[in-house]
Order: C-alpha cells, then sequence, then structure tokens
C-alpha cells in the first residue's frame, strides 16, 4: 500500500511540472532563378510562452551548385517597439580545399549559425535576412532559408 502511494504522489508530481517549450523552425524555399540582393527574407518568429527568453539560429541549406566558401548576411532583428538589431554575418560552408563544412549528405548541406541568445520574445519579433555577397546580384545554389527557435536553457 505504501508503495501505491509513493507512485501517486510521484506521477502527481511530475504531471504538475511545467514542460518546456519545444524548438519551431520557420524555412523559406529560396527561387531556383536565385536570390536576389534587393529581396529580403522575413521572418516571424512563434514562441511557446512569452515569460521564456529563446535563443534563435540562422540555418541555411544549399546544394552542390553553390559556387562560394561562404556566405555573407545582413540580418535585422525587430523588436516590438521597432528598435533593430542588425548583424552582418560571413558563414563559412566550405574549407580552403573546397569540401563542404556543414551537415548533410548527397546535395543538399545544411549550415547554422546563433543570431541571438537568451533574448525575450518582445525583443525579437521579426527577422529581415539579406543576401549581402560582394558582386553577386542574384545568387544561386541557397535551397532554403530558415530560423530556428528553441527555450534558452
Amino acid at each position: 500500500m505504501t508503495m501505491v502511494i509513493a507512485v501517486i504522489v510521484l506521477l502527481s508530481a511530475v504531471s504538475c511540472t511545467q514542460q518546456p517549450s519545444m524548438s519551431t523552425a520557420q524555412f523559406v524555399h529560396l527561387p531556383t532563378a536565385g536570390w536576389t540582393a534587393s529581396v529580403p527574407l522575413s521572418f516571424s518568429p512563434h514562441y511557446g510562452d512569452s515569460t521564456v527568453a529563446y535563443d534563435l539560429k540562422l540555418a541555411v541549406r544549399h546544394n552542390n551548385s553553390y559556387r562560394y566558401s561562404n556566405l555573407s548576411l545582413v540580418v535585422d532583428i525587430f523588436a516590438d517597439d521597432s528598435s533593430r538589431d542588425r548583424k552582418t554575418i560571413d558563414l563559412t560552408l566550405a574549407d580552403e580545399y573546397g569540401n563542404w563544412t556543414s551537415g548533410g549528405f548527397g546535395a543538399l548541406y545544411q549550415a547554422m549559425v546563433p543570431l541571438v541568445t537568451g533574448v525575450p520574445p518582445d525583443k525579437a519579433s521579426k527577422v529581415v535576412v539579406w543576401q549581402a555577397m560582394a558582386g553577386c546580384d542574384t545568387l544561386s545554389g541557397v535551397v532554403d532559408m530558415g530560423i530556428i527557435v528553441s527555450p534558452n536553457e
């Protein structure tokens, strides 16, 4: 009987604890013809709990036809009050020998870079990503761009 009571108490305690919010991802598929430098990608992150701090990562999926070893981006993170945090990112996608450093297999690879850590939802309500490759108006080989939102642990 004591064992049954102990199990009931344990299950009650576990069921009352708040489960952490899950990670969410949002991706945009880029045109096969390429990503034009004058066309930004816009994301509205989804948060499970407005009282939790979150980490945001930028994810880039590219294929074997990508011609460069890096990817230069400008990322604007907007808060609810319209203030902006601008970041310049130079993401390395290949080593000095031309081997892809991103994860994946076959012809599709994914690289990620942290954007912000431990940010409340009202400080990152919109993320805008600009292609910023010097001398390249239309960039081909980038298949998808996305953001991943995870609770800060």
